[in-house]
């Protein structure tokens, strides 16, 4: 759902990703354009090495700052080239911004920052999904190097696309989705997360409710919510939407990441959408990390998340090339 707003170190991902393999990968920048004529930003990494490679196509959450600029893509982008290569396409979010970078080579999104007229206007979960579709039509017809099989790994709002995305594109093979939540209505999350610890729990839903109707009435680009990268259009695609309707129906095995104390989105969704699961028919995994917060590298030390990131990649390799088996 929604990003903390925070600042990162990306010198840190360098340092993680010391002893990847060394070969270089080709990047390629592609402007595909929407049935409306807009351009779609696809940016692709892949092996330099000939040969036909699965496509990993990785979707970031709700931040209205470059999705290339998000740490699991720097260190998926070392990983394409080695021993199981891969390509990676990052398909980017609309009018994104570029925030300036700190004197440590992080970036620090502070009150100054602000999203694009452009992000705020056609930034929707539907217009994700629809972008990420047109995006592999384009790459079917004019990508001779990818063999055909799809994984998909989500974030946040990129959960809910890649959940979607799983279920309308049928070449997946392989899902995972983290920190998204799935097995519950996102305004029944919201009073619980936001009228938790409040002195008048009543009242608090009772306005919460109130905001959300406002929304469903009114879902405009121009007036926000909890931020301005979340615009009434945007909450109006999240509030009632449960990925697990659409889950159940899939054919590729899914691997649910959420941490015990996600503060963006809460894991009682994620252990709902656990028990949602059970009995579909689908090969899945719910993993639920102790002391870990919205994303994989808010864990307890950096090492657990470099192993998270290496984990959840194995699991797309292991399931897509038909390894493992079922799974509870």
């Amino acid at each position: 759902m929604i990003n903390a707003i925070h600042r990162v170190t990306w010198a840190m991902v360098g340092v993680l990703c010391l002893g990847a393999a060394s070969a270089s990968p080709l990047h390629e920048q592609l402007s595909v354009p929407r049935v409306d004529g807009t351009l779609l930003d696809v940016q692709v990494h892949r092996p330099a090495s000939a040969g036909k490679v699965p496509l990993l196509v990785f979707i970031d959450g709700s931040l209205c700052i470059p999705s290339t600029l998000n740490d699991s893509v720097a260190w998926l982008q070392q990983q394409v080239d080695g021993p199981h290569p891969f390509a990676l396409a990052v398909i980017e979010k609309p009018g994104t911004v570029v925030p300036p970078r700190t004197a440590d080579g992080g970036i620090d999104i502070g009150p100054e920052f602000r999203c694009s007229d452009a992000f705020r206007q056609h930034y929707t979960l539907d217009q994700r999904v629809i972008d990420h579709l047109r995006a592999l039509q384009y790459l079917h017809r004019h990508a001779p190097w990818w063999n055909g099989a799809l994984w998909i790994w989500g974030f946040s709002d990129g959960g809910r696309i890649g959940a979607q995305l799983a279920a309308y594109a049928p070449q997946t093979t392989a899902v995972a989705l983290i920190g998204f939540g799935g097995g519950t209505p996102m305004a029944e999350s919201m009073q619980d997360m936001v009228c938790a610890a409040n002195g008048t729990p009543t009242t608090c839903r009772q306005e919460l409710r109130a905001r959300m109707d406002t929304i469903r009435a009114e879902p405009v680009p121009g007036k926000d919510w909890m931020g301005e990268a979340n615009t009434f259009a945007v909450w109006a695609g999240r509030l009632d939407a449960v990925e697990a309707n659409v889950l159940r129906d899939l054919r590729a095995p899914l691997l649910v990441v959420h941490g015990e104390r996600d503060g963006s989105v809460p894991v009682a969704s994620a252990r709902k959408l656990a028990t949602a699961m059970q009995g579909a028919g689908v090969t899945f995994r719910y993993v639920e990390v102790p002391g870990m917060r919205h994303s994989l590298w808010t864990t307890p030390t950096d090492a657990q998340a470099l192993e998270l990131h290496r984990d959840v990649l194995d699991w797309l390799r292991s399931k897509a090339s038909g390894e493992g088996g079922g799974e509870g």
